[in-house]
């Protein structure tokens, strides 16, 4: 008689490895294949020290990875149970030896493991949005001082694995409308809004919050807090803890540290950040430079402001990732002001990403970036932005269906942004599934039309289908959208290329040409035009000077479809070596 292998049960959940499954209760538990078997060795070891060398060896035979890799699993790991690091229930860390499986483990017939789970070891994650808190103060100046109560208590509540929170982007785009919770509540995907106002005169407040079921529109909760202004931040943890209480979530780790902690002791430093932030949502020239004058303004109010230098960092790495300024002349600016965050705060989520952002688009260390971005996910793992530049770095590896799932938990953590959905489609193009990216990136230009991230990336799917007419058009809105914008000009004469008009491509080529020596154009850019002419040794020729330079955009080109040809070439091949992804 065969004989299955066992399965194993700890807390609330089931490991079957004959199905590669594992279930919380009822419900399975997603977990990529090396991450199953990351756990499923630690388990099977449950109790004992387990070597780095040992998990690789195991999980990854005879392939070779880096340890970063091993520390991402980890990472997912962790997530998929709801552990901490700091506290573990799951997996320890036994630093520079390896980790170590902590829980009780059962072992299981896999017939009885089967068999129905008790419901109450199914808890849901719950789902809350916080909606920015009214201004009922005599002075509009003080909105910004309600916007920033709301987004700390969201950055305090992300934190929690046990919640789901929709990001401050999606949640402030129903600022100022008079829309009815349930309404709210079916739109951005949640059971629960949080809504409240705030009154300030003088050193004196008084907020009003009330939590709201959506599905029924009836109150949860609801409180009233008149304190000194210094004690905001205490408030808000109150606030948070009070929404646990009412949602009747329980942390899987106990925690005596404040859920919302301050994070300057300036508040008007602190609003700063906060007007800095919604420029530098907007990702292009003249917002960033927008968005680091807050920032810039920020530090001079509290020169130990953490967030302030990661915020600042973004924005100089943003002008090199898309290009609009050499990526020598901001990079290492963005590197500086990355390590000023993290020596202020180790423990900051976004100092984190920042140094993996540079690590990704400059430094072009791969291995870093990943240990960086798995750090910041374990600080931050409701984060939208972190999960979406996790994405970004999957793409670039050629791990697509990771990154698939990682922009795809971005967009659901934050539904209504238009950046985090126009990069979704991004991703689909990336992944060479066009359908899925044309559809995506139509449905956000039907709620904003002039989205030039969004026209750049449907003209490049379009032209992967052979849309060349519909790709120009979609290349010169994202040129009308945003002047000046890198590789729009570029890939018109790329398509017209690929169409066969040639005369129609070398004059985009004499143009673009002819505007550097004004303007900065990316090597990656002009090389794109010859791309489409069919010139290959003038493509490799202007790629190795963009590589000279350190042309941000370089890291693209091994997953973009359009540099596909050149796969087979063995001079792209040497070029993608230097930067560490052939």
């Amino acid at each position: 008689m065969l004989t299955q292998d066992p399965c194993y049960r700890f807390g609330p959940y089931t490991l079957e490895p004959a199905d590669h499954r594992l279930l919380r209760g009822q419900d399975e538990v997603a977990l990529r294949p090396k991450t199953f078997e990351t756990l499923l060795f630690l388990v099977q070891r449950h109790g004992h020290a387990v070597r780095k060398d040992e998990l690789l060896d195991a999980v990854w035979a005879e392939t070779h990875v880096s340890e970063a890799v091993l520390t991402h699993c980890i990472a997912e790991v962790r997530q998929a149970l709801g552990d901490n690091m700091s506290s573990p229930r799951f997996v320890r860390t036994l630093p520079r030896v390896g980790y170590k499986f902590i829980a009780a483990v059962e072992t299981a017939d896999p017939l009885r493991a089967a068999a129905p789970v008790l419901q109450a070891e199914t808890a849901p994650v719950s789902t809350i949005a916080v909606l920015p808190f009214a201004n009922l103060s005599a002075d509009p100046g003080n909105e910004f001082f309600c916007d920033g109560l709301s987004e700390e208590l969201i950055n305090g509540l992300t934190r929690l694995r046990e919640l789901r929170v929709v990001a401050h982007s999606s949640s402030f785009s129903f600022k100022g409308r008079n829309l009815d919770v349930r309404e709210i509540g079916r739109r951005l995907g949640v059971k629960s809004i949080l809504e409240g106002s705030v009154r300030k005169s003088g050193d004196r407040l008084r907020i009003s919050v009330q939590l709201i079921d959506t599905a029924a529109g009836y109150h949860l909760w609801s409180e009233q807090y008149d304190r000194r202004l210094e004690d905001v931040f205490a408030v808000q943890d109150e606030i948070a803890r009070a929404i646990l209480d009412a949602l009747k979530v329980e942390l899987l780790h106990a925690s005596r540290l404040p859920l919302v902690k301050p994070s300057t002791r300036s508040m008007d430093a602190y609003l700063l950040y906060l007007q800095g932030r919604s420029f530098w949502h907007q990702r292009f020239a003249g917002f960033l430079q927008k968005a680091m004058a807050c920032f810039g303004q920020a530090l001079e109010k509290d020169a130990g402001f953490a967030l302030a230098y990661s915020g600042l960092a973004d924005s100089y790495a943003s002008l090199g990732a898309w290009a609009f300024q050499p990526a020598h002349e901001v990079f290492p600016q963005a590197a500086a002001l990355a390590r000023k965050g993290l020596e202020l705060d180790p423990e900051s989520a976004e100092a984190h990403a920042s140094q993996a952002f540079v690590h990704m688009f400059y430094d072009w260390a791969w291995p870093a970036a990943e240990r960086e971005m798995a750090r910041a996910l374990e600080l931050n793992p409701g984060s939208a932005l972190i999960h979406l530049w996790f994405g970004h770095l999957l793409s670039i590896l050629g791990r697509f269906e990771p990154a698939i799932r990682e922009v795809k938990y971005a967009q659901e953590l934050d539904p209504l942004s238009p950046v985090v959905s126009a990069n979704v489609g991004w991703t689909y193009y990336l992944a060479r599934q066009q359908d899925h990216a044309i559809a995506e990136l139509l449905q956000v230009l039907g709620l904003t039309p002039r989205n030039a991230m969004a026209l750049l990336y449907l003209g490049f799917a379009y032209a992967a289908v052979g849309r060349y007419a519909d790709a120009i058009q979609s290349f010169r809105g994202a040129c009308e959208a945003t002047p000046g914008m890198p590789w729009a000009a570029e890939s018109i004469g790329w398509v017209h290329g690929l169409a066969g008009r040639r005369d129609e491509a070398s004059q985009v080529l004499r143009d673009s040409l002819a505007r550097m020596t004004t303007a900065y154009i990316p090597w990656s850019a002009i090389a794109c035009i010859h791309l489409g002419l069919g010139e290959d040794d003038a493509v490799l020729e202007r790629l190795t000077r963009g590589l000279e330079e350190r042309d941000a955009l370089m890291p693209w080109l091994m997953s973009m479809p359009a540099f596909d040809r050149l796969h087979t070439d063995p001079r792209f091949g040497r070029l993608m070596q230097r930067i560490g992804l052939a």
